[in-house]
């Protein structure tokens, strides 16, 4: 476990401790970390065939989150001997494989396996690729700049699944964010009546819109406040408040966060999206732990996963996952945007525990920010034809295949235009 995994990690398990939820660590043979997870339950999806199948290998099977249904649902169980601790969750999953066999039905097409773990799906590398850093010349306006809007009949929704929206933001002093609403993430008062404390991935949220809204400024935007958990939340909790999100019927849903999964298989939580709502272009995170290792949702073949560029754009950033698996590249590094006022304290060496004063914008590096940045592209092609989501997000990675950046992939820049 390398030190800013380490720092990470601790603080999102203070929190889920905080709440009442314990998360372990899965780890190679190597032991270096695989996947994060919650201890003594598991994914399945209630289909009769599987809950049969489930039942017959797992004496004292039963679910905790809601009653078995054969309607296709994602449920939560739990064995006899998981709550007795007698076998942990990897164990348990190694012996439905091994009775499976060649018959486990992650060996087919959609990669989907009988059981998982309730994996922790966390904010790209369990954080972004970097903490926010103050930009330099204390800039007053985003880079990349919001492009000039095009005239439109259609008002197009980006949904974020994300931390919330930083609260009274003066609408003078970050007129790119009009239109931006969402659900809060609060700063913490300081108790000396200075500045305030701006917690671990406070503004993450916030800074995303402001990525969004400068590539699709005719563009409406809500911020929900999924990741309250330092950043994390249950692979089985998220899926439940993205298919809330898509009852508010946005046309582009912009997820920077993801999960590594037990084998590599596919989420099952998010094997649920697609299949309920094909009408939505889901763009996703590619990770920043620089692997080609799938990161779910993005690797998703029905999800835009978005890889970041350096700021020169024309090399993949440092800390960017790569593979075929990624779609498209975009800016991830050295944006500016709008953030929080206060006082952050960092977590991750090198800079921990040093404290950092910031004015309401901030540099921040990660493919989180190149996700809006593609997402954006795609509800401004929306705006501007009548293209539905399936139709522009073609139009829009079309236009990337065409501009391939040498030895890095297909590329998206700032005011492309589809």
């Amino acid at each position: 476990m390398d030190a800013v995994f380490e720092a990470q990690f601790r603080l999102m398990k203070a929190d889920f401790d905080r709440r009442g939820t314990q998360i372990e660590v899965a780890r190679r043979p190597d032991g270096e970390a695989d996947y994060l997870y919650r201890p003594g339950q598991l994914l399945a999806l209630a289909t009769a065939e599987n809950l049969s199948m489930l039942g017959t290998m797992l004496p004292g099977f039963r679910g905790v989150q809601r009653d078995l249904r054969a309607d296709g649902e994602l449920t939560v169980f739990t064995t006899d001997a998981l709550a007795r601790n007698e076998i942990t969750v990897p164990q348990a999953l190694d012996e439905i494989d091994q009775r499976l066999g060649n018959r486990n039905p992650a060996f087919t097409a959609n990669r989907l396996p009988a059981a998982s773990p309730d994996h922790i799906v966390h904010v790209a590398r369990v954080c972004p690729a970097t903490e926010p850093e103050v930009p330099s010349g204390h800039p007053v306006t985003p880079w990349p700049a919001q492009r000039p809007p095009v005239r439109s009949s259609r008002t197009i929704l980006i949904g974020v699944s994300d931390t919330g929206l930083l609260e009274n933001l003066d609408p003078a002093r970050y007129p790119w964010l009009s239109d931006v609403t969402g659900e809060p993430d609060p700063l913490v008062a300081s108790p000396t009546g200075g500045l305030a404390q701006i917690a671990e991935y406070a503004g993450h949220g916030t800074f995303i819109a402001g990525v969004a809204k400068c590539q699709a400024p005719q563009a409406r935007v809500l911020v929900n406040d999924h990741f309250s958990a330092s950043g994390g939340e249950l692979e089985s909790e998220i899926i439940g408040k993205v298919l809330e999100l898509a009852k508010q019927k946005p046309d582009v849903i912009n997820l920077s966060a993801g999960t590594y999964t037990r084998n590599d298989w596919a989420s099952l939580g998010f094997s649920l999206f697609q299949r309920r709502h094909p009408e939505i272009a889901f763009v996703a995170a590619a990770g920043n732990d620089n692997t080609d290792r799938p990161f779910w949702p993005a690797a998703f073949d029905w999800a835009v996963s978005v890889g970041a560029l350096a700021t020169d754009q024309q090399h993949r950033a440092w800390f960017s996952n790569h593979g075929r698996w990624v779609d498209v590249y975009a800016l991830g590094e050295g944006m500016v945007n709008a953030y929080a006022t206060g006082e952050y304290t960092y977590n991750e060496p090198p800079k921990a525990p040093a404290t950092q004063a910031f004015d309401g914008m901030a540099r921040w590096d990660g493919t989180s920010f190149s996700a809006p940045l593609v997402a954006g592209l795609i509800a401004e092609r929306m705006a501007r034809t009548t293209d539905s989501a399936a139709q522009a997000t073609a139009a829009v990675l079309k236009l990337a295949r065409n501009q391939v950046v040498v030895g890095v992939g297909p590329a998206l820049f700032p005011g492309d235009s589809a």
